[in-house]
């Protein structure tokens, strides 16, 4: 069994720490603040960028998983790179060479024309922050055996933000191509990455996290409106096909043997919409 660390022991790091002790390795985790790690986990609190390099375990296997403080140039240059730029200073010279998955986006792909995207399709980012995970893809590249998991939008137990704004926002917008997927199979897929990678099977750069099931934003708000017996808000007799975005998916994974316990929107959301109302009555 292997020594992990995870950089970012969040909702998906504790998720993914969780298996990992059940499955005999030995898991360091990493969170901003709080105390409160999976059992089994040894834990330290504190802004990884900066802990002295001491207190950082000799590791096989780190993950890195942030999560920006703001949407901004400054904020993701925080989260990511200048953690990485730890990383890569504490462990660039260790006798057993470390390998690393970083959880990057889908944002990377700038396509907004319907196009289909995969492994094979070239990163064009088009905003500041997708820059920022480039350079950070690119520096832990040159360092480690190292693949960038990016991941299409996240969503999962208490992520209610979209089905707050279907109840309030007075209009829908343009319609777009979005690609989403689940917490629970993130987890799964940084599982399987960590199985493979720690039996030094021939790894991508990069591979994508998506559930395989690209759809319109307006379908999916107007099966939340319906659900939730709201008002839908925008004229669908222009129809439900998208102006705009990229249809995404995952290959490397499923052809490894992912497979996805919510494989749509429908799926997903169907349990989070419980929870939601409920948190409404609550």
């Amino acid at each position: 069994m292997a020594k992990v660390l995870i950089a970012g022991c969040g909702d998906l790091g504790t998720g993914l720490a969780k298996d990992l002790v059940s499955q005999g390795h030995q898991v360091t985790g990493i969170r901003r603040s709080g105390t409160e790690f999976p059992e089994g986990v040894e834990g330290i609190t504190g802004d990884l960028r900066e802990l002295s390099d001491d207190v950082l375990p000799d590791v096989a296997l780190i993950f890195l998983i942030m999560t920006p403080n703001e949407r901004s140039e400054a904020g993701y240059r925080q989260a990511y790179y200048e953690t990485a730029q730890v990383l890569v200073r504490r462990y660039q010279h260790s006798i057993s060479p470390v390998k690393l998955v970083f959880v990057s986006s889908t944002s990377v792909y700038g396509q907004n024309q319907g196009e289909w995207i995969d492994e094979q399709s070239p990163a064009q980012p088009n905003s500041v922050t997708a820059k920022v995970l480039i350079e950070t893809e690119t520096l832990l590249q040159q360092t480690f055996t190292c693949v960038s998991a990016r991941c299409s939008g996240i969503y999962g137990p208490s992520r209610f933000a979209l089905m707050k704004k279907v109840m309030k926002e007075q209009a829908w917008g343009a319609n777009s191509w979005t690609n989403r997927v689940h917490r629970d199979d993130v987890v799964a897929a940084l599982l399987l990455l960590a199985e493979l990678i720690l039996t030094d099977q021939d790894m991508p750069a990069h591979v994508i996290v998506t559930d395989q099931t690209p759809v319109s934003m307006w379908e999916v708000k107007l099966w939340l409106a319906t659900s939730l017996k709201v008002a839908i808000k925008a004229n669908l007799q222009e129809g439900l096909a998208p102006q705009s975005g990229k249809r995404i998916l995952a290959d490397y994974l499923r052809n490894q043997g992912w497979q996805l316990a919510y494989p749509s929107y429908v799926a997903g959301y169907r349990k989070l919409l419980i929870d939601f109302q409920q948190s409404l009555e609550g």
